[in-house]
């Protein structure tokens, strides 16, 4: 009866083309084909939800959050679905494509200089919040957020009846890092969960302190260059440092030699995958990351 209604139950197929010759099977779960193109339509949906039933969220309230983009057009889509105002806050860097579509979704849209990065949205998006009948989502800390992850791990789940072998995540937030990671480590101790983070902004694994961040980093969607509430270090057993030119790369040639339409963070995602396979230790594993946006709201960015 709603579109959100949509939300979740994204296949997994296993890489071909890219995999041949390595010694662990890579699979792939499609996020982007998720309604409003991202893994964030979760979280979304999962916050917003948790705010209406427990009262936060009024037919007059104005929702608030920063973003560098798809948890942004997930919210959009989310509230216009339901007739609600919402006010997204974004550095000035983000791509033209995640500007226009939320346009197009009836957010009202504020950028914040570049310089500042990602922490300059989020100190906007707390002043604007802070006024009567203002809401703000607060993904980073919004305990929803990895919550909403708990049945992403379960179709994972049901898919490899069991858990795989390592689970590889880009970390924005770290909820479906978490979220994931968490669930299946209740299931099977066993599983190894890896996180990723681009250089320039590697605060996780200590390589870029956080007076030296620079979230333009051109991986769009992970790496903000902060440690989230919503990141629990004791899920993550290694963290994956990526050049962005890797990312790139590897996002043009699943492209093209696989044919999935999907973003810069999924193809540093691929990329940490398709090295592990390549290791003799990982022979015969089960390795499985996120396809986690859609290509098209890339395309500005050069890829």
């Amino acid at each position: 009866m709603n579109i959100s209604q949509l939300v979740g139950n994204t296949p997994i197929i296993k890489l071909q083309s890219l995999t041949k010759n390595l010694y662990a099977d890579v699979y792939v779960k499609l996020e982007f084909l998720n309604p409003w193109g991202s893994i964030k339509d979760r979280a979304a949906k999962s916050m917003i939800d948790a705010a209406i039933a427990d009262g936060s969220i009024q037919r007059n309230t104005t929702i608030v959050e920063a973003t560098t983009g798809n948890t942004g057009i997930s919210l959009a889509g989310i509230c216009a679905s339901m007739g609600l105002p919402l006010i997204i806050v974004m550095p000035e860097y983000v791509t033209e494509e995640r500007k226009k579509l939320l346009e197009l979704l009836g957010a009202q849209i504020e950028l914040t200089p570049a310089e500042l990065n990602y922490q300059g949205a989020v100190s906007r998006a707390i002043e604007l919040a802070s006024q009567e009948n203002y809401f703000l989502v607060d993904q980073g800390n919004n305990q929803n957020n990895p919550l909403a992850h708990v049945q992403t791990a379960r179709e994972i789940i049901d898919f490899f009846d069991g858990t795989p072998d390592i689970f590889i995540a880009g970390v924005g937030t770290g909820g479906h890092c978490n979220g994931i990671g968490n669930t299946l480590k209740q299931h099977n101790q066993q599983t190894k969960v890896i996180a990723i983070e681009p250089k320039g902004a590697a605060v996780l694994s200590g390589q870029t302190s956080f007076s030296e961040v620079n979230s333009n980093h051109g991986v769009l969607g992970i790496g903000p260059g902060i440690i989230a509430k919503t990141v629990d270090r004791e899920v993550i057993d290694e963290v994956y440092v990526i050049e962005g030119d890797d990312a790139i790369t590897m996002t043009r040639k699943v492209i093209s030699e696989e044919g999935l339409l999907l973003g810069i963070s999924s193809g540093a995602s691929i990329h940490c995958a398709l090295e592990l396979a390549a290791r003799k230790e990982n022979a015969g594993k089960k390795i499985l990351t996120i396809a986690a946006s859609q290509t098209e709201r890339y395309l500005s960015t050069g890829i």
